[in-house]
């Protein structure tokens, strides 16, 4: 099991700076006048940090006014261009390119005049024909993005990790445990909703540094075995940072946006999601403590790297808070 928990804290340190990126692109089409349209596509990277690509395509009488200018972020790239379509955008609009390392992407089409259309692209429909009628929102895409962020968030994991591993060592029953983590699940989903539908704001740095603080914590007491605020409240420590936590899930949804006419429901489903990958990570820690025989060996290591991490990623973080 303490094999298995090292090698996870080990992956949590190469994907630091992933910690909140999904691998699903973006394309946004914006109408200015009646000719005109701006394109701006957004690109993630990959757990190596190599930026995955896609090809945009659109109706043969539209031409690009410019070059595409790219605008590195902290997770990927955003490319802009501008395209002039002299009798209006009509016709197909395509993304080539989708593998199993970036599957789909959000194709959010903004008519002047019209509500915006979210449509789902991928390599099973990599193209949508532009009509007067819109189709539904796809709030069926979030909650699969939700399973993925949580899954590819090594500090969220880790957060979770520590709160498992100090439930285990108090000895209490399964239902401090589940108080713990509804306790987290509340308190995210509220600074998630807050955000997300209601514009809650904090520094984004600030809120990056708090959540590697949160597992700092849980290190510290892991690692002197004192009964501290977290061994001995952990519900209220769960929802403290698990208000910080939402906020660190919104800036990710953010970057996919929310497809208007469906906020709430694509919010909700997006927010199953994160709980349902929670949930898996859980049960996988479970049946490892009840499958594998502990080699207590691996113990210190696994506990140094895990704290290491924490703080590697508390200083890291607080530096952005103060070169912002």
């Amino acid at each position: 099991m303490i094999r298995a928990l090292l090698a996870l804290v080990l992956w949590s340190v190469v994907g630091t700076a992933f910690a909140h990126s999904m691998n699903t692109a973006q394309w946004r089409l914006s109408q200015r006048d009646a000719q005109t349209w701006s394109s701006q596509l957004r690109l993630p990277e990959d757990i190596e940090g190599e930026l995955l690509t896609l090809h945009p395509r659109w109706p043969a009488d539209c031409t690009r006014l410019d070059a595409p200018r790219t605008q590195p972020t902290s997770n990927g790239s955003v490319l802009n261009w501008t395209l002039r379509c002299p009798d209006g955008l009509v016709g197909e609009l395509a993304l080539d390119g989708f593998s199993a390392r970036l599957p789909d992407a959000v194709l959010q089409f903004e008519p002047l005049g019209a509500a915006p259309r979210h449509v789902v692209l991928s390599a099973t429909r990599p193209a949508w024909t532009i009509s007067a009628v819109p189709e539904p929102p796809p709030v069926a895409h979030y909650f699969p993005l939700g399973v993925e962020h949580i899954l590819r968030g090594p500090d969220h994991l880790l957060f979770v990790l520590g709160l498992w591993a100090l439930w285990r060592r108090s000895g209490r029953g399964a239902s401090t445990l589940v108080g713990t983590l509804t306790a987290f699940t509340i308190a995210h989903s509220i600074t998630l909703a807050g955000a997300a539908l209601g514009g809650w704001q904090l520094p984004v740095a600030a809120v990056e540094a708090c959540i590697a603080a949160s597992i700092l914590l849980l290190a510290v007491e892991l690692a002197t075995g004192e009964r501290g605020i977290a061994s001995r409240a952990p519900a209220r420590v769960a929802f403290a940072f698990g208000l910080l936590h939402g906020f660190g899930f919104a800036g990710a949804l953010a970057q996919t946006g929310l497809p208007d006419g469906a906020r709430a429901w694509a919010l909700a489903a997006f927010n199953l999601g994160v709980e349902a990958g929670q949930l898996l990570f859980v049960l996988a820690l479970v049946a490892l403590a009840a499958m594998a025989r502990p080699a207590l060996r691996y113990a210190t290591v696994a506990l140094t790297v895990y704290g290491a991490a924490a703080a590697y990623w508390l200083i890291e973080r607080s530096a952005g808070v103060f070169a912002g």
